[in-house]
């Protein structure tokens, strides 16, 4: 959101829905003739202006100053009447004579900023962000020398501290909007997007679902509060907002399906994610994109007939697209024929590797390649493979990550620490690496001190990240510090239901504070899952016991 100078312009006139804090009167005149005179005239032009007047009431303005030059509150009130009536720059005039005799005068601070807030939209780009700067000085000021609130100034400080990416700051002034506005729209918007840009998860799905009982028509603040709940793994309620985005954007409709269709599938419903992507593909026949999905979403149900068919229906739309032989490994894989799946990615691999520059299909190709080799036994060259890839593309951070759990996998700890040390050396602001280096080292008991200030330092940058929370509880379990562990663990298995890995170590935390019944309903969920990153039959063992301690 973007006030517009229109917008402001208005603010200044009627303020925002009882925002406008009135402005003030003059100090009572001492007993000088000029003094009465002046206060009479100022008297007279606030009338004048009451009677929509504004030629009048600005000469009565102006003789007021004549009898009082140094009055402070009339320039102010000038410059308001000016800005009022559009003219900005006799209101900017104003205003700064007011503060050459008062550099804290509330309305004279308010206006100028203001008037610069809307200027910053019509000004050039080299002259935007002083503009934005002044405008922040001036309310600031402005909002200081308000004992009484100016719901005006605190909006508009709110969108550009926005603006000028001081997020914190502008979380705090909208909040404190908020509570004289709770229903306010715009600024339920713009604490959303600070909220979201200091990856408070949330707080920012609270305040947009506040906004959408409001209105719910907004699709934009719709859009984001599915891929919010996607990030937390409230997949069936993702599920829901793409199917509302679908029928109330009918030209969008089929993105918004699919999108349903994922969520679905991600929620444990693969029959009606299934049946989501078959519609979608009568629908939209030679839309690679769909089968693709479809394909993958029939090798997770283990049906390798489907992935194939699924497969050639892409190598029929397009022979050349790199997504027909990664649909029909996967279903060589879904067989466990990891060797088959390996010759079908290896021409496509090949072909890409010879390509300058580097394809941008070839990060994936090359994961997958890997994976399958790893899968047929052949560890050695899916370390090369990526290996090889990053030497070519150092910067992309998919395979730098792809690379350091290859490592892992294939016992290189040393390799796969020394990798992510040395992105958290570049960009200490990568939030993922520094969560993947902490969860490294705590998964193997290494330097576990430094393990959790690595992981405190990712969620200091995403609040919420449930993957972050389960590192965090993770490295406290590996540590000893069970009562420690759970609050994270607990945050982040109600955020990703179906995270089989999340649900286990807090099985695990539950199971060491001898809370057997809960550590049993922890590995309960963990099998229920996706079965991703844990060792079932262990698992089945574990929960077992469990079960027969909670007796």
């Amino acid at each position: 959101m973007v006030l517009t100078a229109s917008l402001v312009l208005a603010l200044l006139a009627q303020g925002a829905q009882g925002a406008q804090t009135p402005p003030p009167s003059p100090a009572p005149p001492s007993t000088t003739a000029s003094q009465a005179q002046a206060y009479f005239e100022f008297l007279q032009g606030r009338m004048l202006e009451g009677e929509k007047n504004v030629e009048g009431a600005i000469a009565a303005y102006q003789r007021a100053l004549s009898a009082a030059p140094q009055a402070a509150d009339v320039h102010a009130e000038l410059a308001g009447l000016y800005a009022r009536a559009g003219r900005l720059a006799d209101a900017t005039d104003a205003a700064n004579a007011a503060l050459k005799i008062d550099p804290k005068n509330h309305e004279a601070n308010r206006i100028l900023g203001l008037v610069d807030a809307a200027l910053t939209e019509s000004a050039q780009p080299a002259r935007q962000a002083a503009l934005a700067s002044e405008a922040i000085g001036h309310l600031e000021l402005a909002r200081a020398s308000d004992v009484s609130r100016d719901l005006t100034v605190e909006l508009n400080l709110g969108q550009l501290y926005i603006d000028t990416g001081a997020f914190t700051k502008a979380i705090e002034v909208l909040k404190d909007f908020l509570l004289d506005e709770p229903d306010y729209p715009d600024a339920l918007i713009l604490l959303s997007e600070a909220d979201d840009a200091t990856h408070q998860v949330a707080p920012t799905i609270e305040v947009l679902e506040h906004l959408l009982a409001l209105a719910p028509t907004l699709t934009p603040a719709e859009t984001r509060l599915a891929e919010l709940y996607q990030t937390v793994g409230r997949w069936s309620d993702a599920a829901a907002r793409w199917d509302t985005l679908a029928k109330q954007t009918p030209n969008n409709a089929r993105l918004f399906n699919l999108r349903r269709a994922t969520a679905l599938v991600s929620a444990g419903d693969v029959t009606a994610g299934r049946q989501a992507l078959q519609q979608l593909t009568k629908d939209a026949p030679r839309d690679i994109s769909l089968w693709y999905l479809l394909a993958q979403l029939e090798r997770r149900a283990g049906d390798a007939a489907a992935v194939a068919d699924a497969a050639r229906h892409i190598a029929d739309i397009d022979p050349t697209d790199p997504r027909g032989p990664l649909a029909m490994a996967d279903a060589k894989v879904a067989q466990h024929d990891y060797r088959g799946a390996v010759a079908t990615l290896d021409p496509l691999y090949a072909s890409l590797t010879q390509s300058a520059p580097a394809d941008v299909s070839l990060p994936v190709i090359a994961a997958a390649l890997s994976s399958d080799l790893e899968g047929a036994g052949d560890k050695v060259r899916a370390i090369k493979v990526l290996e090889d890839v990053h030497r070519r593309l150092p910067d992309e951070l998919s395979v730098t990550l792809d690379l350091a759990g290859t490592y892992e996998r294939g016992g290189k700890l040393d390799e796969a620490e020394a990798l992510l040390r040395g992105v958290v050396a570049k960009d200490p602001s990568q939030a993922s690496v520094l969560n993947s280096l902490g969860y490294l080292l705590a998964d193997h008991g290494r330097k576990l001190d430094e393990a959790v200030g690595l992981i405190q330092r990712a969620l200091a940058i995403e609040t919420d990240n449930p993957s972050y929370l389960d590192s965090l509880g993770w490295a406290y379990f590996k540590q000893g510090r069970l009562p420690e562990a759970v609050p994270p663990l607990e945050l982040a298995a109600s955020a990703m239901t179906r995270s089989s890995a999340i649900q286990a170590h807090l099985g695990e935390v539950y199971f060491q504070l001898k809370r057997y019944g809960d550590a049993a309903n922890a590995w309960t969920q963990a099998l229920g899952g996706d079965q991703e990153g844990i060792d079932v039959a262990a698992v089945m063992k574990k929960r077992d016991r469990a079960k027969a301690l909670a007796k």
